[in-house]
């Protein structure tokens, strides 16, 4: 067995190598401030340095406890994400921004079936998993990517084309989401933004309320029991609905009606446990390590379309995005957060709104929660729009 021929193999030490691989390279970020993270940021060498142990023998490729983890870790995360979003704040805030979120997150999905539509002579057949977590990361961020990936069951060293495609291009647009703001006064003119308009948006945010970042043992109990409750109760309803064609099997089933059910316990009094995030977060990073060190980025192909998937992507996104803020007439700042919840998600939308406005973080991250919530459904209609092509 592979195990025997690594360094390290025992579950519990393998499980605490993937978990301190985060831990070394957000602290690092921080504590350095090296440039290089300004566009290799921690994500991607989360993914890459796991990579780089499994091919010196350090850890495995594979191991039983990569199974295990995954089983339980992925719809805990989708859980505890989705938990935190409040569509009735989102609605009074940012109802035009939502608009303009839901434009930039269809035109990926367009972009991706084009771009396959386009390669898919190129590509392996079973490429359409990999444009489908793409779809995901490309709305709402990692933690679409690897819910996405696990219902479709893109295989680890897909990922890893992913995973470098997709921050490739987002390193080539991010500066775009900064720059627009001295278009700010032409935009506005372009879209039909009025005073009244910023006004009413102003008051709104006033009126937002911030979850406390201060966690209690029994709130972790809460969020982990319930949590656990709902994976078996899920695990046992997507056990017994159809499989269509192989491909729309029982962990499909399972990632959507978890995404469902989550987004309906929002609504109750269980949004406001805290440290939602902070356990979330810490799952979807081992994840992402986990992923890079199964994956082998020698074997990989159409790494090129990928790519190019993304330009397309891009492309597409930004025209829509422009065109939505001027049916929905909202300012350039506002269309920048709505795009960046999007495309970057959580991490990158607070960023992008404390630059253009600092009182807009708020609304950037509401936005990025409504961009979770939508990139579960979104992703597994990209990855099978594709399929359907072949």
């Amino acid at each position: 067995m592979e195990e025997t021929k690594t360094l390290i193999s025992h579950p519990y030490a393998l499980l605490a190598v993937l978990m301190l691989v985060p831990v070394l390279f957000l602290n690092l970020e921080q504590w350095t401030r090296w440039r290089v993270f300004e566009y290799l940021p921690p994500v991607i060498w989360i993914f890459l340095f796991p990579i780089f142990l499994s091919s010196m023998k350090v850890i495995p490729t594979s191991s039983p406890m990569y199974d295990a983890f995954k089983a339980f870790a992925v719809p805990l995360f989708i859980i505890l994400m989705l938990l935190d979003v409040d569509l009735r704040s989102t609605m009074r805030v940012a109802l035009r921004s939502v608009g303009v979120l839901v434009a930039g997150a269809v035109a990926v999905v367009i972009g991706g079936m084009v771009a396959f539509f386009l390669f898919k002579g190129q590509l392996e057949p079973d490429a359409w998993r990999g444009f489908g977590a793409l779809a995901g990361s490309w709305i709402g961020g990692t933690g679409n990517l690897a819910a996405v990936a696990e219902a479709v069951e893109t295989p680890p060293t897909m990922m890893g084309v992913v995973v470098i495609a997709d921050t490739f291009i987002f390193i080539l647009y991010f500066p775009i989401l900064f720059a627009c703001k001295k278009w700010a006064k032409p935009f506005a003119k372009f879209t039909g933004v009025t005073q009244e308009d910023a006004d009413r948006l102003d008051r709104a945010v006033g009126e937002l309320k911030e979850k406390t970042n201060r966690v209690h043992y029994k709130d972790v109990l809460t969020l982990l029991g319930v949590g656990f409750l709902l994976i078996w109760l899920v695990g046992l309803l997507s056990e017994r609905l159809p499989v269509i064609e192989r491909a729309f099997t029982a962990k499909t089933w399972q990632i959507l009606i978890m995404t469902t059910v989550a987004l309906g316990l929002a609504s109750t009094p269980l949004r406001k446990v805290p440290g939602t995030g902070a356990l979330s977060m810490a799952l979807v990073y081992t994840y992402l390590s986990m992923i890079g060190a199964q994956a082998d980025i020698h074997q990989a192909a159409g790494a090129p379309y990928f790519l190019l998937a993304g330009i397309i992507c891009i492309i597409l996104h930004m025209a829509l995005v422009v065109l939505a803020a001027k049916l929905f007439r909202i300012d350039v700042h506002l269309a920048a957060i709505a795009s960046v919840a999007c495309i970057g998600g959580a991490a990158s939308a607070p960023v992008v709104a404390a630059y253009h406005r600092k009182e807009l973080v708020p609304v950037a991250i509401i936005l990025a929660l409504v961009g979770y919530a939508l990139g579960n459904y979104l992703g597994l209609a990209a990855a099978y729009g594709c399929r359907w092509m072949l």
